[in-house]
């Protein structure tokens, strides 16, 4: 059994980027200069777009010379998949790692009634569908969210969550859980991983390193299409990321 599982695990291996605060007000000139890397290699990532930015310390960054959500629509088309990141990325709770995933800090759901919750995510999935974008994903800011969210999530029909412990993508509370492990470029020899970028903190020295990682994985580089296709309830699997949960959770609370 465990023979097999392993098996099945390494054909299982993959990465996944998703970038984060996507909004009207971001640093262009990066996200250009990724968007042609990610170009040049055909990689397809998940553009976490905020539906109603309100965050001030995002707002300073320059507003775009052109509509937002059209370019949306183009990057949609050329295959880079549009997800639901908060609503208005506003931090207006503190949790103490009570939130879904353990992490602790700043929220923008964590605590909320679920019909404040429902209101918020539903009032953000229809900014999408008034700019003629369909989202079926969602991942939350700071990565804090709770049982409540992932009803909410799952009661307007949002099919995934980008977040998780775990090296494949599973399902729990009914929707699909996508595992987020790192913050940095990092590379296991197997299993699914989603490597988070901020393009509003990304340096030019991170930009080379993410070319040189981008090069160097291309073969292990995979669509949101493909990771869903990987999905994995084994036992085995619930073991691991129960160890990867704690495991993480120990490293967190020491640095």
């Amino acid at each position: 059994m465990t023979k097999n599982f392993f098996k099945s695990l390494s054909q299982k291996t993959g990465f996944i980027f998703r970038l984060d605060d996507i909004a009207p007000n971001m640093r262009w000139e990066m996200m250009d200069k990724v968007k042609k890397l990610f170009n040049t290699y055909n990689v397809k990532p998940i553009l976490g777009v905020i539906p109603k930015n309100e965050d001030k310390e995002l707002k300073l960054y320059p507003l775009c010379a052109f509509n937002f959500w059209d370019e949306m629509k183009n990057l949609k088309r050329e295959g880079w998949e549009i997800a639901m990141h908060g609503y208005e990325h506003v931090y207006s709770i503190y949790c103490k790692k009570n939130d879904y995933m353990g992490y602790g800090g700043n929220s923008e759901f964590v605590g909320l009634p679920y019909e404040e919750q429902l209101k918020k995510l539903n009032l953000g999935a229809e900014i999408f569908k008034k700019n003629n974008l369909q989202v079926e994903i969602f991942f939350a800011p700071n990565h804090t969210f709770d049982i409540n969210t992932v009803k909410a999530c799952k009661s307007l029909g949002f099919k995934s969550i980008i977040d998780g412990y775990g090296l494949t993508p599973y399902y729990e509370n009914e929707i699909l859980f996508i595992p987020q492990l790192f913050y940095k470029l990092y590379s296991l020899p197997f299993g699914i991983q989603t490597i988070q970028i901020h393009l509003n903190y990304l340096t030019d020295k991170d930009y080379l390193n993410l070319e040189k990682f981008v090069e160097k994985n291309i073969k292990k580089i995979i669509s949101y299409d493909e990771v869903c296709k990987t999905v994995s309830n084994t036992f085995p699997d619930k073991i691991i990321r129960v160890f990867i949960k704690k495991t993480l959770q120990l490293k967190r609370s020491i640095i």
